[in-house]
């Protein structure tokens, strides 16, 4: 959804949207998207190179908000650790609700598949977040998606992801596509009734808030 589409926030919400813009874009001085994008394109051949030098954060939402290409991505990390393949839906329909149902799905599953893998839950990001794709909202879908790389990079995974630090991960959980299906269901359908397109805050961590990450 466009920027210009959302209704203009106003006091202490005005406030946080700018901080959390402001640190969109020191993320974006520091390569973060960047490195993220040219991980994502060494390892998922089969799609449109996403925009790996100067890549914003509008790059990344254009080209993960469906899922798939994350899906992918998790799908060949879980293969690494003899974990089976997640569903990937492609959407064909041109009704806009149930295209997103599918896209909200994708985007579930993939962030049940991190989980299992080790990543915290306080370093997933909500589904919404990058399906709306604001500045604001995108600081915790790259920060996520940061971690996530790095996550891979302890697990032995390769292509390996460039990006600075490391990642001290959870337990793996090593959840099955059953129990992954039957665990995003519900915590999917909550984000897409509480969505209806409008852009949400749910899960954004305030400006500064650390990623777990060790420099």
């Amino acid at each position: 959804m466009a920027a210009a589409s959302r209704a203009k926030k106003s006091g202490i919400a005005a406030d946080i949207q700018k901080k959390m813009e402001g640190k969109m874009t020191e993320l974006e001085q520091e390569g973060i998207p960047s490195y993220i994008a040219k991980w994502v394109n060494s390892v998922v051949t089969d799609h449109e190179p996403i925009r790996e030098g100067g890549c914003k954060a509008e790059d990344l939402h254009q080209a993960l908000m469906d899922g798939v290409r994350l899906l992918k991505l998790i799908n060949q990390i879980r293969a690494g650790q003899g974990q089976a393949a997640l569903k990937v839906e492609i959407s064909t329909s041109k009704i806009p609700s149930m295209a997103m149902a599918k896209h909200f799905d994708n985007l579930g599953r993939f962030l049940k598949g991190a989980e299992g893998l080790g990543m915290k839950v306080n370093d997933l990001f909500q589904s919404a977040d990058l399906y709306e794709g604001s500045r604001a909202q995108m600081v915790n879908a790259v920060n996520s998606l940061h971690s996530f790389g790095l996550l891979s990079k302890s697990l032995g995974f390769t292509p390996t992801y460039g990006g600075p630090g490391h990642y001290a991960t959870e337990n793996k959980r090593g959840f099955s596509e059953e129990e992954i299906r039957k665990s995003s269901a519900g915590f999917v359908s909550k984000q897409i009734s509480g969505s209806h397109g409008l852009a949400s805050q749910a899960g954004m961590r305030a400006p500064g808030t650390s990623r777990h990450i060790a420099e």
